[in-house]
């Protein structure tokens, strides 16, 4: 789907190919040789320009206004875009490349392009079909728009349900690529009419910019006692009609299921084939609900989340479960929401819900479930990547398999393939989860710029999510901009269930500089703020983390007592994960051991509580023993994860890391430690403001002396200093 809703007026659905690539228009998806290469997406959109206009100069007028439409940007932009084009295709191009540059005017794409889409002349002559799939109104390669379904019968309970059920029917069908309501909200707002409704001049105005072949919109009316659903597929360019289908339902109980005979007729009649409509078309009373007022909860549910995020979607969830306990896509949304918000106790218990109703659920459903499960509540990541590209092989347009599949990547701490899934997943549609995925990567990886170019893009598309703010505040921090890092903590104050993320952030970060009397007081303020948005896990974990900043500068007495209080808050997965090291760094044998007992028997597959967590613990423990070996042997199921995001944070502690430098150093090892205390130095974008970053510093700095390598330690010790040099605590 375009990654810009203005682009999309110059470009329906071309495909163009040149040399060994394949450029999909609609998708701005570019392929060589059939592998995807990620490109940024306003990198893509000036290819887009360019390949339009092969042969041709294309003005720097046209690329800005084409790229960054009513936005006025240096003309530094546009260099800098075409630069990353000539790294990427330069290479299978003799001469001066694809891309020539025409002075004081701009460029031409100086390769051959070929159009590839159906009726293009380069095309090959399709296989003989039936007459009806010549006519057929829509094509794979068509993306449709579901418009609104205009309530004409006065009552409340259709208002948005039958759209809602449409996208929740529609989905099943692999042959439809439906617009999805996140990218309808954000064109919306590009429009200037969020809110709108979606119907005539709008939905052909949406249709135009995503790109959309057609629109399918319709009525419900009641005439006496019976109810008549009329749907219809108009053309997304001019609006004529495409193609019609009607069903009348005798009472309001049955109006579900003559909706789902309404819909199986347009799809057939869009061009759909009967076999696939047959396969993927399950009535809707059995893979949804049978409750129009579930269903009117459910719908309630999505547009709040749309309109105010995940906490503000989340009551109406708890509604359409308590009218309909069997409604599986319910669970899930709550499971998601749960997620998000860090709230993972309660993130598990409803996926595990919506796995055991999963035959209640659509065959995209399903599939979403099955890797949900393997990812949420199994925690097998592994399983749960081949579930997602189980999804992806039968809907290869999902852009959520692809950008959950990026999380997971982050998680096992392949950062390059998570960033060119991510990217992946960003180009095919850009979500708000794939930004902060790409952010995230590219920050992990060193790509500071493009990160806040990445961010700086879905700030302009009206993007406000909490988490977005906090990878923003990172990425400042990085720069070294108090300035924005303010602005970014500022933008969620007061926001229930939000601001805590932001509070314990500037809490590290003044910890990372040593000012702990600060941390402390923000670590409390994040903890009184979840623990009132009823967040407890998260005010736990900010209590646990807190303790583990605190033993690591010496001061176990009240790392202690920072464990205590983050267990009588409530416990979990990662509140036992971060109480378990830090007891076990406070030299508590005994209490580490009852938690790793009770996550080994609560989590024998969850690959981050095994190859991470517990050889983590393990490590501390021995290194409190001053057993050197031990702590090494146990840290070796962690080695090929060691760089892995630390969920639910949004930074990677590299505690593996850390504690092996430790034992290293313990054992007189003092080169091998100093490496490691650099793996972690080497990797400020990974770990951004945690203390363990400085801390490493100051440690490879006394490694690398007791080595006798002063010249190396020297500057590390000054970087140190300089940290801490407003610090209030004195370190062992």
């Amino acid at each position: 789907m375009p990654t810009d809703p203005s682009a999309a007026e110059r470009a329906p659905a071309a495909t163009y190919e040149f040399g060994p690539y394949r450029f999909e228009a609609a998708s701005r998806s570019l392929f060589r040789a059939g592998e995807f290469v990620p490109l940024t997406p306003k990198v893509a959109e000036t290819l887009l320009l360019l390949v339009e206009g092969a042969g041709r100069i294309v003005t720097k007028e046209e690329l800005l206004e084409g790229v960054w439409p009513g936005v006025v940007v240096e003309e530094g932009g546009i260099a800098n875009n075409i630069s990353a084009l000539r790294k990427v295709l330069d290479g299978d191009f003799d001469g001066d490349g694809a891309i020539a540059t025409v002075a004081r005017r701009g460029y031409r794409f100086a390769v051959d392009v070929r159009r590839a889409d159906a009726g293009s002349p380069s095309s090959p002559a399709p296989a003989a079909a039936p007459a009806a799939a010549k006519t057929a109104p829509i094509t794979e390669r068509d993306t449709v728009l579901i418009a609104d379904i205009e309530n004409k019968t006065g009552d409340a309970v259709f208002d948005g349900t039958i759209r809602q059920a449409l996208v929740l029917h529609l989905a099943q069908s692999p042959f439809l690529e439906i617009i999805t309501d996140h990218k309808v909200h954000t064109v919306l707002k590009y429009m200037g009419k969020a809110g709108a409704p979606v119907v005539g001049d709008v939905a052909l105005e949406v249709c135009q910019r995503t790109g959309s072949r057609a629109a399918i919109t319709g009525s419900i009316f009641s005439l006496g006692d019976d109810y008549v659903i009329g749907l219809l597929a108009i053309d997304g360019n001019d609006g004529s009609i495409l193609v019609t289908e009607q069903s009348r339902a005798h009472g309001k109980g049955e109006v579900l299921k003559a909706f789902d005979q309404a819909v199986v007729g347009l799809r057939a009649k869009l061009g759909e084939s009967l076999a696939s409509v047959k396969r993927f078309s399950a009535p809707f009373d059995d893979v949804a609900t049978s409750s129009l007022e579930a269903l009117k909860a459910y719908t309630l549910g999505r547009h709040q989340w749309l309109e105010h995020g995940e906490a503000a979607g989340k009551p109406h969830q708890l509604r359409a479960i308590e009218l309909d306990p069997n409604f599986a896509s319910a669970y899930s949304a709550l499971s998601y929401a749960c997620h998000n918000m860090g709230q993972t106790q309660e993130a598990v218990r409803y996926m595990t819900k919506a796995y055991e109703l999963r035959e209640r659920a659509t065959e995209r459903e399903r599939m979403r479930l099955t890797a949900s499960y393997f990812d949420v509540v199994v925690g097998d990541l592994n399983k749960a990547l081949d579930a997602y590209r189980a999804w992806q092989g039968t809907y290869p347009r999902d852009a959520t398999s692809v950008t959950n599949s990026g999380n997971l990547l982050m998680l096992l701490g392949r950062w390059e393939e998570s960033f060119a899934v991510s990217q992946r997943g960003w180009t095919l549609e850009p979500l708000v989860v794939a930004a902060s995925n790409v952010a995230i990567a590219q920050l992990a990886l060193g790509r500071y710029e493009e990160a806040r170019a990445t961010l700086q893009d879905a700030a302009a598309r009206g993007y406000t999510a909490f988490y977005l703010h906090l990878d923003a505040y990172q990425e400042a921090f990085l720069r070294g901009d108090p300035r924005d890092m303010h602005a970014h903590a500022n933008a969620v104050a007061g926001r229930e269930g939000e601001e805590d993320y932001l509070l314990a952030a500037q809490a590290d970060t003044e910890a990372y500089h040593g000012r702990f009397e600060r941390a402390r007081d923000l670590t409390r303020r994040a903890v009184t703020s979840a623990r009132r948005a009823g967040s407890l896990e998260m005010a736990a974990l900010w209590e646990a983390e807190a303790a583990l900043r605190e033993v690591e500068i010496g001061n176990a007495a009240r790392a202690r007592i920072g464990a205590a209080a983050a267990q009588d808050i409530t416990t979990g997965m990662y509140v036992h994960c971060w109480v378990g090291l830090v007891l076990a760094r406070c030299g508590d044998s005994k209490g580490a051991t009852e938690l790793i007992e009770r996550l080994d028997e609560a989590y024998p597959q969850q690959t981050v509580v095994q190859r991470y967590w517990i050889p983590s613990i393990r490590a501390a423990m021995a290194i409190a023993n001053k057993d050197w070996k031990g702590a090494e042997h146990a840290l070796e199921p962690a080695a090929t994860i060691e760089l892995g995001l630390c969920q639910p944070f949004e930074a990677g502690f590299m505690i593996p890391i850390w504690l092996r430098g430790l034992a290293l150093m313990g054992a007189g090892r003092n080169d091998e430690a100093a490496r490691e205390f650099l793996k972690i130095v080497a990797r400020p974008g990974l770990i951004k403001n945690f203390v363990l970053f400085p801390l490493a510093q100051r440690m490879a700095a006394k490694a690398l002396a007791a080595a006798g390598r002063e010249d190396e330690a020297k500057p590390l010790r000054e970087k140190f200093e300089a940290a801490w040099l407003n610090a209030d605590v004195t370190l062992p």
